[in-house]
């Protein structure tokens, strides 16, 4: 399985300059607006795109049906983009402490920024490799902006309606960021599981 992890970080490294030039410009975005979390919601967000960057080659290039004649199961080839998705998340988790490090922010703030972009983070993976294997790249593509955007709208109507009060104290709040990373791995291994059985249904 480490050999198909392998074989897609090769193909994203032919685009290493382009992420380099992005991280660069969105590093530069928020030492401007003076905001480290600016920096680290995008880099959360960036890492699914990579991740779809790595599927989007395999889709391309017709690569399951070449990995399946060779001695390896299904369910390594869905598991090595898991893998590859916890690599993403964690170089994403040390990329963005750095810059918050560096940004002179405070330890709280460092902590609880975490929590969220790896709730984030974690949540998009999760929800969009499902949606990958069944339906492709593309499609995928698509869900990751609906995901996205559908909390935010959603929060946004409830509060305009009365319906939900958030009216958190700070304990809470921390409880549930602590508590969201969590989450976002569990969701990762229902994902995972939900994959499997998708991709030994398929025909190529």
């Amino acid at each position: 399985m480490s050999g198909l992890v392998y074989k897609d970080l090769i193909n994203l490294k032919q685009q290493w300059r382009s992420y380099l030039l992005i991280l660069v410009f969105w590093g530069g975005l928020s030492v401007m607006q003076k905001s480290a979390y600016f920096f680290g919601g995008m880099f959360s967000i960036y890492m699914s795109i990579v991740l779809l960057t790595a599927c989007g080659y395999d889709e391309k290039a017709g690569w399951d049906k070449y990995a399946l004649t060779m001695p390896v199961s299904r369910s390594r080839i869905v598991l090595s983009k898991y893998m590859l998705a916890l690599l993403l998340d964690i170089l994403g988790f040390v990329t963005t402490a750095i810059f918050f490090a560096v940004s002179g922010t405070v330890l709280l703030e460092i902590i609880t920024g975490q929590c969220i972009f790896q709730t984030i983070s974690l949540s998009l993976l999760a929800i969009q490799l499902p949606i990958t294997f069944k339906f492709g790249v593309e499609k995928a593509r698509t869900s990751v902006a609906i995901v996205m955007l559908a909390p935010i709208l959603i929060g946004y109507m409830l509060i305009q309606s009365g319906i939900w009060h958030p009216e958190l104290d700070f304990r809470q709040m921390m409880r549930l960021l602590y508590a969201g990373p969590v989450v976002g791995l569990c969701l990762l291994a229902l994902s995972a599981m939900v994959s499997i059985r998708i991709y030994k249904g398929k025909e190529f």
